[in-house]
């Protein structure tokens, strides 16, 4: 065997995390949380800052870059904050054995944080040393990326720049800027009625999380018959449209996916807030026949104070004819893209697209 270029990175890596006479004790699972922090972390070209709330209240800390830091990339930056962040809370104890979730507005710094990998060296050397930390202080860190603009309305992109006087720091509380448990049509209910024009249904509800592993499989009940076996009665309904928290969409896409083997004549509408992407994200677009983003402020319903894009996952019926699942398809394609260019024009109107795309299998089967 050859051994690649950086294959002497890889060996010093795990030189580090197994450098322990005793191995070390890790969260995988927790049965018990005893605190649960949140905090944000961001960097400038000048400067850096964060904040995080603790048992004694926020704690926020900011500098500006020295010397040693210049012509380092945007990604460096926020991510070698993070770090920083991260290991000076723990050496004071203030993360010690606790589930932490750090906001990001640089997508680059949780894919790299959740891949464990990267092609940059110096990057690299910073996924390894925040692994690291996590290990050692019994430390289980959520990653979340978030909107440029929920950075500033929070805070944090102010401290970056010396502005000690913005979101958080004047008082307001840190969970009003993590809206982890509040699913998009608790948010902005008049979404609602945005789904049923295009999909033609107006007696369509979102299913409650007691819904998803019943309703949700297109059953609603069963009897038993005679020689005590179950049998479960089907629903009437052909669309299901599943509007989870953030926090809880990994479960949701799970369900659905059952559903889609079990039940493949019903037709689903899957919406979540683009945030925690990193638990649900390669499920949703599994399952589904077409994944768009509706950009926060392109439509009155997905305001732009919502920040982060809404993301919609159409899962249409298996149809009785080629090319039996509509997913890459060329009609699905051609749709995809005729919707990608109504967010970027305005006066554009999606409805007639988004009806047209609902019905694409009765039309395939009419042919």
């Amino acid at each position: 065997m050859r051994p690649v270029t950086r294959y002497s990175d890889d060996l010093q890596a795990l030189t580090k995390l197994l450098e322990a006479e005793d191995p070390p004790l890790c969260f995988i699972r927790q049965n018990k949380v005893h605190t649960a922090l949140y905090g944000f972390v961001g960097a400038s070209s000048s400067g850096f800052g964060s904040s995080f709330t603790t048992p004694s209240g926020t704690y926020h800390s900011y500098g500006i870059w020295g010397k040693d830091h210049e012509g380092n990339s945007s990604n460096y930056r926020e991510l070698n904050n993070l770090v920083t962040t991260i290991e000076a809370l723990l050496a004071d104890g203030t993360l010690v054995g606790a589930e932490t979730f750090v906001f990001t507005d640089n997508f680059t710094a949780e894919s790299a944080f959740y891949k464990g990998n990267t092609s940059s060296k110096t990057l690299f050397d910073l996924v390894l040393r925040l692994r690291t930390a996590e290990m050692s202080g019994l430390l289980q860190l959520q990653v979340i990326h978030v909107a440029g603009s929920r950075m500033i309305s929070q805070g944090t992109d102010g401290l970056s720049r010396g502005c000690l006087k913005e979101g958080v720091m004047s008082g307001t509380p840190m969970l009003e800027y993590i809206p982890l448990h509040r699913s998009a049509l608790e948010r902005q209910p008049d979404l609602l009625t945005w789904i049923r024009q295009w999909t033609l249904c107006n007696n369509l509800n979102p299913l409650q999380p007691e819904d998803w592993f019943e309703r949700g499989h297109g059953i609603s009940g069963g009897t038993y018959d005679a020689r005590g076996l179950w049998h479960p009665t089907p629903t009437s309904d052909t669309w299901l449209l599943w509007s989870p928290p953030p926090a809880a969409a990994d479960v949701a896409i799970k369900q659905l996916l059952y559903s889609r083997h079990k039940r493949p004549q019903l037709n689903h509408v899957f919406i979540v807030p683009r945030l925690a992407t990193h638990l649900w994200r390669k499920r949703l677009y599994k399952a589904s026949d077409i994944v768009f983003e509706l950009p926060p402020g392109a439509r009155s319903f997905w305001p732009a104070c919502e920040h982060e894009p809404l993301l919609v996952g159409l899962t249409l019926r298996f149809v009785s004819c080629a090319p039996w699942q509509l997913r890459q398809s060329p009609p699905i394609l051609a749709m995809g893209w005729a919707l990608q260019s109504v967010w970027e024009t305005t006066g554009g109107d999606e409805r007639l697209i988004l009806r047209q795309l609902s019905q694409l299998p009765d039309a395939l089967e009419a042919l």
